[in-house]
């Protein structure tokens, strides 16, 4: 299908989803890595649900090369298509000057790899194989007594079986690990060997080492876009596992199935131990055991201890073991109908040492200063209020701030040493941008919709280099002359026509930015 026949075929899916009652309606496709369709006429509120989705399945071919697509369609069939490869997104528009640019605590592959973690052809420890293959034994027999049949395990794997797959992934696993892929190839039935989690096979490990990003499994495997990658938060518990979104050298092993996954660690902190087990899920990495020798000992002490559940049918044990009795402690704090509170006692009430994300909504007059008792915060939002003091001086390790009032002052923030992402929203005074020069590590700023007289300050924040403006404020900043070279990622709010879009970036970045064009007239509807 040549890109006029796909142009036609999006015409004629926009007219049937969009009905009647209209004079113009828009069609908006982007194919990259995160894909959208948005939709919308002149005419009374089409909404843009699953119909939408349903109406356009189909109609282009998703392995075309990433690219947006836009149709302009007039109720007398004439339309419009457009299409540029280089915009990376529309509704809202957006183009990635610079892929390889990583948010902070976001590493890039090829991390050094750890001394001592260098693939070798040595076999596996005599001492540490003895010493899980008594554990192993002893959580069989266990489990045969209290089942009445041998565990469903795979077989062990050869040395060399080992050494293929740590070859393949460049790193040599810990002793304990290897020593338990020697006895066992994979816990098939699930049987409470690890707890809750249970061993995957050396095939799935290396499948999961190289899933997305090298070492980057399940929860991490999403690399978030610069644009939406939000702060890495510290891992439970502190100075043990390295405060990164993603390590080259955590190799997942096993898991629950129910998107709880375990790795061993071989790049700890400095207070951590090679061959350390954490779980990494959504935001905050968390400690298992020092290593899988700690765990399977937990769960023989554990059933020595006769702490276990079986339930008829089921195959797997329910160990209780000691590294499942962690309590889990949510490092994020709401605080709603600020208005109505004591926001002082409310505060007051939280441990500072695990709060590091704290959100408060609907206030009137908010200090900012009123969360200094929460020193480990790394991320604070002030939603819908009518005036926010962002004295922040005392939170020496935020990053991220958020505001969304009709009132605040800038000047607060002067000088702070780890602000690096700010969105600034609903302010209905003209801002000042200047008391942002003086934040050292300011990365991304999310500034559209408000009233910036002089929008030419932008080019006197140095370290920015990911930025949210609408179409008005970027046309004054372009008459300005400042093309802010130094942008990684730009996006343009609010609904943005193609050739708006392709125009803007060729202010920008010169005419390198390509836009084929096409017209067509669709028959009239029967």
């Amino acid at each position: 299908m040549d890109l006029g026949e796909i142009g036609r075929t999006l015409a004629e899916r926009l007219r049937d989803w969009a009905g009647d009652g209209w004079s113009e309606a828009v069609l908006q496709i982007s194919m990259g890595a995160w894909g959208s369709v948005e939709a919308w006429t002149d005419g009374s509120d089409r909404g843009n649900g699953r119909d939408l989705l349903d109406a356009m399945h189909g109609a282009y071919p998703r392995d075309h090369p990433p690219a947006v697509y836009e149709v302009r369609l007039r109720a007398d069939g004439a339309y419009q298509f457009t299409t540029s490869p280089d915009v990376d997104r529309l509704s809202p528009a957006r183009r990635v000057f610079d892929p390889d640019f990583r948010c902070p605590q976001r590493p890039s592959p090829g991390m050094p790899r750890p001394a001592g973690a260098e693939p070798t052809s040595t076999p596996t420890d005599p001492a540490v194989l003895r010493e899980v293959s008594a554990l192993v034994a002893e959580f069989a027999e266990r489990y045969t007594a209290i089942t009445g049949h041998a565990p469903d395990w795979e077989p062990g794997r050869s040395e060399e079986e080992i050494a293929a797959a740590e070859a393949r992934i460049q790193a040599r696993l810990p002793e304990d690990l290897r020593a338990l892929y020697r006895l066992i190839g994979r816990d098939s039935g699930e049987t409470g060997l690890l707890g809750y989690f249970a061993h995957d096979s050396l095939d799935t490990v290396v499948e999961d080492y190289h899933y997305s990003l090298p070492g980057a499994y399940r929860g991490a495997a999403c690399d978030e876009p610069q644009y939406r990658a939000g702060v890495v938060f510290e891992a439970m518990p502190p100075g043990r596992i390295k405060r990164v979104s993603r390590n080259d050298w955590w190799v997942s092993f096993g898991g629950n199935h129910s998107d709880q996954w375990i790795a061993v660690d071989l790049d700890p902190a400095e207070g951590g131990r090679s061959g350390q087990v954490i779980e990494h899920g959504e935001e905050v990495a968390q400690l298992i055991a020092s290593s899988v020798t700690e765990m399977l000992t937990d769960v023989v002490t554990a059933l020595r201890a006769g702490r276990f559940t079986r339930h008829e049918g089921d195959p797997r044990l329910e160990v209780q073991a000691a590294f499942h009795d962690v309590p889990y402690k949510n490092h994020v704090l709401l605080v709603r109908d600020v208005a109505k509170l004591d926001l002082t006692a409310e505060i007051g009430a939280e441990d500072p040492e695990v709060i590091q994300s704290c959100h408060l909504s609907d206030g009137i007059d908010v200090d900012l200063a009123v969360l200094e008792r929460l020193d480990g915060l790394r991320e604070v939002g002030a939603h819908r209020m009518k005036t926010v003091v962002p004295n922040v001086a005392g939170l020496p390790l935020l990053e991220s701030l958020t505001i969304t009032a009709e009132q605040t002052d800038l000047n607060a923030l002067s000088g702070h040493p780890t602000l690096w992402d700010l969105t600034l929203s609903g302010l209905t005074h003209p801002v000042d941008l200047t008391p942002l020069a003086t934040l050292p590590n300011l990365t991304r700023l999310t500034i559209d919709g408000l009233n910036i007289p002089a929008i030419d300050q932008l080019a006197h924040l140095k370290a920015l280099r990911i930025l949210t403006l609408d179409a008005s404020q970027l046309t004054r900043l372009l008459a300005s002359g400042n093309r802010l070279p130094q942008l990684a990622a730009l996006t343009i709010s609010g609904r943005v026509l193609l050739p708006e879009a392709v125009g803007f970036l060729r202010q920008l970045r010169g005419t390198d930015v390509h836009l084929e064009e096409f017209t067509g007239s669709l028959s009239p509807s029967v």
